[in-house]
């Protein structure tokens, strides 16, 4: 089976086998400074996956309590949902993100 290699932020290597949906799976490695958030609270389609590698933060999801973060854990949730991720220490966190496409379109 051939795979492809695609440019993905964080990653040194990506590849992917050519007999599937590339879109269908997304995967990239973030960081964020102390003090600091990725970005202002979003949403969009899918479902999304926060591993972190290094680091410490909290992850604000609309009406739901904030979920503390330190490295070997992860979180699955509905970004459908407005939320955010914000680095709550004092070195940067460096965390993975993984997106899937739901099977009914999104």
């Amino acid at each position: 089976m051939p795979f492809t290699p695609q440019n993905v932020k964080g990653l040194h290597n990506y590849f992917v086998a050519d007999d599937i949906n590339s879109g269908a799976l997304r995967l990239h490695i973030s960081e964020i400074a102390p003090g600091t958030s990725a970005h202002p609270p979003h949403i969009h389609a899918g479902v999304e996956a926060f591993y972190v590698l290094e680091g410490r933060g909290v992850l604000s999801v609309e009406g739901e309590p904030p979920q503390f973060l330190s490295p070997n854990e992860a979180i699955v949730l509905n970004p459908a949902k407005s939320h955010g991720l914000t680095n709550t220490g004092d070195t940067p966190m460096r965390y993975m993100v993984i997106i899937a496409k739901c099977s009914d379109g999104d």
